[in-house]
């Protein structure tokens, strides 16, 4: 295991996680010689210019108003429309660098600024576009950093819904519910997997594959995906490893009759090796 991946493994049992370090040591992992501590710092600067604009607000929308204005005007953050699935949008000291970001890494940016100016802010795990809420004593505001933090209502978010699924779909408060670090550094992770599976990258596949399970145990998806990509690698004896623990955890899962299918095989060709 390397430096940053063993990094990563100590994050991840801690509880709660620290959001932008996490992210940072995921970076990390492909930028060997990233100092976190430098772009922690980083965000602490940004924080200090913007404090003085945002502190003027006077009541919640307003200091998100400035806090946007501050961000995506004043220092050019923007939502990468052009290369959306460039990897570097997904890497935080990147998207530091270049102002250019995804949904989940400029919320990320958007959350870490805005908390350490004194704001409620919580990350929403929206389908197929992270977001942002802001929460205060007269309900809630939804954010879109990766749009101009711009504030969205009951209408928009049901035309994002249409649009996602191609068909109206009920809006399930479940889909603005608060998530925690863990559950944002899966969804950094996601993206960079399933980045590295369209490009055909089995190594950084597998890297992400790892430390998403690091974060989640129970992750089914994942642990069936890195069997798959174990036998692929001809790594018989993990492939095995993941598919039995696959099928305890999700015995009835659509993968299930395929998994125990290669557990048949597979126990065939260790024991052959053995």
């Amino acid at each position: 295991m390397n430096a940053a991946r063993s990094e990563f493994a100590k994050l991840a049992a801690r509880e709660p996680i620290p959001l932008t370090r996490g992210a940072l040591v995921i970076a990390k992992e492909e930028y060997p010689g990233l100092d976190v501590d430098h772009y922690l710092e980083r965000l602490n600067a940004l924080a200090s210019r913007a404090e003085p604009t945002v502190r003027d607000g006077a009541d919640t929308v307003e200091r998100i108003q400035l806090l946007s204005d501050f961000l995506f005007n004043a220092q050019g953050f923007a939502g990468n429309r052009e290369e959306y699935s460039d990897p570097r949008n997904s890497f935080l000291n990147e998207v530091i660098e270049r102002r250019l970001g995804i949904p989940i890494t400029l919320s990320v940016i958007y959350l870490e600024i805005g908390r350490r100016l004194g704001l409620n802010l919580y990350g929403v795990s929206f389908p197929a576009h992270f977001l942002v809420k802001a929460v205060d004593e007269r309900g809630e505001l939804i954010i879109d950093p990766f749009n101009g933090g711009t504030i969205l209502n009951l209408e928009d978010l049901n035309e994002r819904l249409a649009q996602i699924y191609g068909r109206p779909v009920p809006l399930d408060p479940a889909m603005l519910r608060a998530v925690g670090s863990r559950h944002i550094l899966v969804r950094m992770l996601r993206n960079l997997k399933n980045i590295y599976m369209t490009a055909g990258d089995s190594s950084r596949t597998l890297a992400a594959l790892d430390r998403i399970l690091m974060l989640d145990a129970r992750a089914a998806e994942e642990l069936l995906e890195r069997a798959m990509l174990y036998e692929r690698l001809e790594c018989f004896k993990a492939a095995l490893d993941d598919y039995q623990g696959f099928l305890s955890q999700a015995p009835e899962h659509r993968g299930a009759e395929r998994a125990r299918e290669s557990v048949m095989r597979l126990m065939a060709q260790v024991a052959r090796i053995n």
